[in-house]
């Protein structure tokens, strides 16, 4: 099959879409990565006739001593139907192979767009791919929730701690609203209000972020309202929202929204320890979730739990949280990764083993 670089935005999306691709393989996506200054292929396989097999977009990503890796989340997608797909998924394997291998990438990683059960692509296919199972960027399980049940369906679906809270949020006066507004002192503030939560949450809990650039710039490209309305885009094109739940004017929580495809993906969030006891986080997804099932949404991704009910497992708290929306938890394939300079990759695999244990 014949490999080719695309910039038709209109025709990449729309395949994406037709053969259930997430956000992470869209156009809007490969341009907010651009922007982080990562050199990103469009790649298209072809079938002889000219129809489309497979499409995956392909980043590079720098490393420390001037070394680099490919990377290829929630990808390749593959065109639908059973037909021919084994031949389709093989072809598109091979393409990601040669081109990283082309960019002189020390390895390439893949985060298939697949269920960890392995009806459709399985961990032994992976592995006769020549890949090897990796630690993920991408979250490897998820909860969805079906926006296609009614309100009063969804909230009886919810746990009933939930339903509690977010009434109790309701009397205690919280507000939520996307941030629509225009212009750019609108936008700068905005952006400054979400991080100043999202730093306190992260110093807070314990976890890492991006650099603040990562967020603004990810606002700026395909925000709605903070930077980036005004650029224009193709009708079903990603695009970002934020979010805030306020009390008496004071940011609570906040969250970044992706929506693409028909799914509502919350991307990052941040809440206020002061304001707490406002359960401000479950009215806001609780507007969220409405106002996406009013976009024509049929699901909501909570995008990142912990794969099992271990209670020592670091994401435990979160996992509760979002499982108490009432959605069903998915598991992905996971993350792998094909080693194309293997003693650049040996090295690469021990120094990253050395900083984890630290």
């Amino acid at each position: 099959m014949p490999l080719r670089l695309t910039d038709d935005q209109a025709t990449w999306d729309a395949f994406i879409l037709r053969n259930g691709g997430g956000f992470l393989q869209s156009w809007g996506w490969s341009e907010f990565q651009r922007t982080l200054g990562r050199q990103v292929l469009r790649c298209r396989l072809e079938e002889a006739d000219g129809e489309v097999a497979a499409q995956f977009a392909l980043s590079i990503v720098g490393l420390p001593l001037g070394f680099a890796y490919a990377t290829v989340p929630r990808g390749p997608v593959v065109a639908a139907g059973a037909e021919g797909f084994g031949a389709r998924m093989d072809a598109a394997m091979a393409a990601i192979n040669s081109t990283a291998a082309k960019e002189g990438a020390v390895f390439a990683r893949v985060e298939p767009p697949f269920a960890e059960r392995g009806d459709v692509v399985s961990a032994d296919d992976m592995r006769r791919w020549g890949f090897r199972q990796a630690a993920a960027n991408v979250p490897a399980a998820t909860v969805l929730v079906d926006l296609t049940k009614s309100e009063d369906e969804l909230l009886t679906d919810m746990h009933q701690k939930t339903r509690y809270n977010i009434r109790l949020a309701e009397r205690h006066g919280v507000v939520v609203r996307p941030a629509t507004a225009t212009g750019p002192h609108f936008a700068k503030h905005a952006k400054d209000v979400f991080w100043n939560l999202l730093a306190h949450t992260a110093e807070r809990d314990k976890f890492h972020t991006h650099e603040r650039r990562h967020y603004d710039l990810m606002l700026d490209v395909l925000g709605i309202g903070v930077g980036g309305l005004a650029l224009a885009r193709p009708a079903g094109a990603l695009e970002l929202a934020l979010w805030f739940a306020e009390v008496g004017g004071q940011p609570a929580a906040a969250a970044i929204v992706a929506y693409y495809g028909g799914t509502a993906t919350y991307l990052h969030g941040a809440s206020s320890a002061e304001l707490r006891r406002h359960m401000a986080p479950h009215l806001l997804h609780w507007e969220i979730m409405r106002e996406a099932k009013r976009r024509g949404c049929k699901t909501y991704d909570f995008w990142g739990v912990a794969a099992t009910d271990d209670g020592e497992d670091p994401w435990a708290g979160i996992t509760r949280f979002k499982l108490g929306f009432g959605g069903r938890r998915v598991g992905y394939l996971g993350a792998w990764e094909l080693p194309l300079r293997p003693v650049w990759y040996s090295l690469y695999r021990s120094a990253r083993a050395i900083l984890r244990s630290a």
